[in-house]
C-alpha cells in the first residue's frame, strides 16, 4: 500500500517503520519526520516552512465539508506554534488554503492509501491532513500512547476513540486487578515545580529562541505578546486563586487541562473551550453547591488570556483553585468529578464517584461515567452506581484493545523495562498486525 508516514522518527520506530517495508507490507511515499532521510520535515511543515507547488485546485469537490469540519479546530490548534502568536483571523484563513491545497496535490500525486500517525493530530496542520484523508477514504491507523506501561491505543478514525470498535485486533495482557481507593499521581505530574516561572525567565528562553532557532521561530510581535500575556495571567492567577475548600459544601470537581494541549484541541470538540463546560455543570448543580475549578499545575500564559478571568468570575457557582491544593482532596470531597477527557475522571472511579465527561476519553465506556448532554439531569449523575466487578472487567477489555510498544517518547519513563531494540520489535510485531487486518 501507497503509505504516508507522519512521525514514527526515533530510533526503534524508524527501524520498525524500515522492516515493515521490507517485508512488503507498506510502500513508503511520504516520511514526514525529524530525521534527514524524511522526505518533509516536521518541524519546517508545522511552521509553513515548506515548498509549495502552483494551486492545483484538487480536491474542490469535497472543500466545503472539510472546512466545516475542520477550520474551528485549526485555528485553536495551529495557535500552539510559536510563530504564529500575533497572526489575524483573516491570515489564519490563508495558512488553512495553503495547507489544503499542498496536501490534496501531495495525497494525489503519491496516491496515498493508508497513513499512519505517530500519535494523534494536534498542532492544527496534521489535524487537516487527516481530515482530508477521510473524506478521500484513505485508510488511516492513528496511535496514542497508553497509561498502562509499554502499551498504545490505536483506531482507524478519530471519531471512534473511547469506543474503539475499529481496534480490531487484540493483544494478549495478564489480568489487572483494579485498586480501588488508591491515589496514584501519574508519572508525568511528578515533581512538578509549582511555583509560577518569572515572566522575565520565560522571556529569555524564548528571546533566545528567538535570535538563534532557524525554523519556526517566534515572530518579534508575538514574542512581546507572549511575555505580556504572561504578566496578565500571573497578575490574574494570583488575583483569583483561593486555596481553601469547603468540605462541608457539596461541589463539583472540575480540574482544568493544560492548553493548548491535544486532549482538548483534538478529543474536546466544541468544550476545547472549557470555561463551556464549567458554564453548562452551573446549569445543572443548585446555587448552594460549588465548583471548585482547579488550574493545571503546568500551565502557562496560553488560553488564559483577560477575558478567560472575567468571564470565570461570572460563573457564580465557581471557585478558582490554586495549583497547590490536592486534586486527591477535593475528588475525596466531591459528589462528583467533571471533566473534558482528564485522568482525574478515571480516579474519581477509582474513588466510586461518578464522573461526566465532555469529551472523548479511553475510559467514556466504562461504569459510572457519564456523557454529558443539554438533557442530563443532576438526579441523573447523583444515581449512577459503580459495580466493582463489571468496572474492572470493562477495563481489561479495554486493554486488549492496546497494542504493545511505545509511540510516544515521553512515556518511556513510564516503563523501566524499555529499550530500543525491544521497542522496534513491538512496534513492527503490534502494526503489522493492525495493517494486515485493515488493508
Amino acid at each position: 500500500m501507497n503509505t504516508l508516514i507522519y512521525g514514527m522518527h526515533w530510533k526503534s520506530q524508524t527501524k520498525a517503520i524500515k522492516e515493515l517495508e521490507s517485508e512488503g507490507l507498506i510502500d513508503i511515499k511520504v516520511w514526514i519526520g525529524k530525521n534527514r532521510e524524511n522526505s518533509i520535515n516536521i518541524g519546517r511543515l508545522r511552521r509553513v516552512r515548506i515548498e509549495k507547488e502552483p494551486y492545483s485546485g484538487i480536491n474542490s469537490d469535497i472543500y466545503d465539508e472539510v472546512y466545516k469540519e475542520a477550520f474551528p479546530t485549526f485555528l485553536d490548534m495551529f495557535w500552539r506554534n510559536p510563530s504564529q502568536y500575533a497572526i489575524t483571523h483573516q491570515e489564519a484563513i490563508n495558512l488553512y488554503n495553503y495547507f489544503f491545497d499542498y496536501f490534496s496535490n501531495l495525497l494525489e500525486r503519491e496516491k496515498i492509501e493508508l497513513m499512519l500517525f505517530y500519535m494523534f493530530p494536534h498542532f492544527g496542520s496534521d489535524y487537516l491532513l487527516s481530515v482530508i484523508a477521510k473524506y478521500k477514504n484513505i485508510k488511516m491507523v492513528l496511535m496514542y500512547q497508553s497509561l498502562i506501561p509499554n502499551r498504545f491505543q490505536y483506531v482507524t478514525s478519530l471519531e471512534d476513540y473511547g469506543k474503539f470498535n475499529s481496534s480490531i485486533v487484540e493483544f494478549d495482557y495478564p489480568y489487572q486487578k483494579i485498586e480501588f481507593g488508591t491515589k496514584k499521581v501519574q508519572f508525568y505530574m511528578k515533581n512538578i515545580k509549582l511555583k509560577y516561572r518569572s515572566c522575565n525567565y520565560t522571556l529569555l528562553i524564548k528571546l533566545r529562541r528567538y535570535i538563534f532557532r532557524s525554523v519556526g521561530r517566534m515572530t518579534l510581535l508575538g514574542l512581546i505578546k507572549s511575555y505580556i500575556d504572561c504578566l496578565k495571567f500571573k497578575y490574574n492567577y494570583n488575583r483569583l486563586k483561593d486555596d481553601k475548600i469547603n468540605t462541608s459544601k457539596k461541589s463539583v470537581y472540575f480540574p482544568l487541562q493544560m492548553q493548548p494541549e491535544m486532549t482538548t484541541s483534538t478529543l474536546g470538540g466544541v468544550y476545547t473551550d472549557q470555561l463551556l463546560a464549567i458554564e453548562r455543570i452551573s446549569n445543572i448543580i443548585p446555587n448552594d453547591w460549588v465548583i471548585y475549578v482547579k488550574e493545571n499545575p503546568k500551565q502557562l500564559e496560553a488560553h488564559r488570556g483577560e477575558f478567560f478571568f472575567k468571564r470565570l468570575s461570572l460563573i457564580k457557582k465557581a471557585k478558582y483553585i490554586s495549583k497547590e491544593v490536592n486534586s486527591f482532596d477535593l475528588i475525596d470531597s466531591c459528589q462528583f468529578v467533571a471533566t473534558i477527557t482528564g485522568t482525574a475522571g478515571w480516579e474519581a472511579l477509582l474513588a466510586q464517584k461518578p464522573s461526566v465527561i465532555f469529551g472523548q476519553s479511553w475510559y467514556q465506556e466504562f461504569q459510572g461515567v457519564i456523557k454529558y448532554s443539554n438533557t442530563i439531569t443532576l438526579e441523573e449523575i447523583l444515581d449512577t452506581k459503580i459495580d466493582k466487578k463489571k468496572l474492572e472487567k470493562e477495563y481489561n477489555n479495554f486493554i486488549k484493545k492496546t497494542a504493545n510498544g511505545v509511540v510516544d517518547r515521553g512515556y518511556i519513563a513510564n516503563f523501566p523495562n524499555y529499550s530500543d531494540e525491544n521497542n522496534s520489535k513491538f512496534l513492527k510485531e503490534s502494526l503489522s498486525e493492525i495493517i494486515k487486518k485493515i488493508r
